[in-house]
């Protein structure tokens, strides 16, 4: 089993509010919160834990800014994002930046560690190479390597809720940094199932359309995914002179079920949730390595919480 990686909490983790709003009561000054998620995913295969700990200090409030669901929940957060798979882990410091409910700027730094293990990590000559799931197997026992590096991502997340209906958007930009071998430009990043420019920049974007029931239980509607990686000269194989295009989209329904929720609570929004999503466009999984009716099939179990006393 090749191990996924961020993208799998992040992309599979609808159910809650990706800042931890609270449903009733504005929030107190200074927040510990902690969000964990462990799913598992096929097409591509991955096991992956994500953990987010932040400590969120109050920017403004007043009697105006509390009845406001736009303007309440605003805060500065410091924390650490940690992540696990069989295959890596990953860890570094965050900030994030909530100046309204609706809006919010995050960023984060993590060093990343792989162990040689189930396929990873995998570099190649060039954004022409071919990193299908054939490809990957095959090259795995001589190509995969024990490597570290870092990865810089760039966030930024917008949602407004009508009546029932949430509507979100999850940017992100990426930069990832390893070391691979002599002449390898790219790598196969399985977080965004995207050959990633080694030293360069990838996009990814999630766009949910969501209905939250009233009594907070079941969430369900679907998602688009989108994801581009932005190559440099530097990372094209000089003895290759094709530009194939390795962007992707995909889309499907998500349904989640939140056992409970509890402004406060230390262990808060148990959620089970399940993720299919058919690949419209990607090199290798419209047909050419795996068939299009096999969808990215996700699911998976994530809690949230307080760890100060409100």
């Amino acid at each position: 089993m090749r191990a996924a990686g961020p993208v799998l909490a992040i992309a599979l983790t609808a159910a809650t509010s990706w800042a931890q709003l609270l449903n009733d009561d504005a929030p107190p000054p200074f927040r510990l919160v902690h969000k964990n998620t462990l799913a598992l995913r096929v097409n591509p295969l991955g096991l992956i834990y994500d953990g987010r700990f932040s400590f969120r200090v109050r920017l403004f409030h007043d009697d105006t800014v509390a009845k406001s669901k736009v303007l309440r929940d605003n805060f500065l957060g410091f924390g650490l994002a940690p992540t696990a798979s069989p295959a890596f882990v990953r860890v570094g410091p965050y900030v994030e930046f909530n100046p309204l409910s609706i809006f919010g700027l995050w960023a984060a730094i993590q060093y990343v560690q792989y162990f040689g293990t189930f396929d990873l990590a995998q570099g190649f000559p060039g954004a022409q190479s071919n990193f299908s799931d054939t490809a990957l197997k095959a090259g795995g026992p001589t190509n995969r390597q024990v490597t570290g590096g870092w990865d810089f991502t760039l966030g930024a997340s917008f949602q407004a809720k009508v009546s029932n209906v949430l509507i979100r958007s999850q940017a992100r930009l990426v930069r990832g940094v390893l070391k691979l071998k002599d002449g390898q430009r790219t790598y196969y990043d399985q977080f965004y199932d995207v050959l990633a420019p080694n030293g360069g920049w990838f996009f990814t974007n999630d766009l949910d359309v969501l209905y939250l029931a009233p009594d907070n239980h079941l969430v369900a509607g679907g998602r688009y995914t989108f994801t581009n990686p932005f190559y440099d000269a530097n990372h094209f194989d000089p003895a290759d002179p094709s530009r194939p295009d390795n962007a992707s989209h995909r889309v499907g329904p998500f349904i989640g079920w939140n056992f409970s929720s509890q402004d406060g609570a230390a262990f808060n929004n148990p959620t089970v949730f399940l993720l299919t999503q058919w690949w419209l466009v990607h090199r290798w999984r419209t047909g050419a390595d795996t068939s299009q009716a096999l969808p990215l099939i996700g699911v998976g179990f994530q809690f949230t919480g307080d760890l100060l006393s409100r």
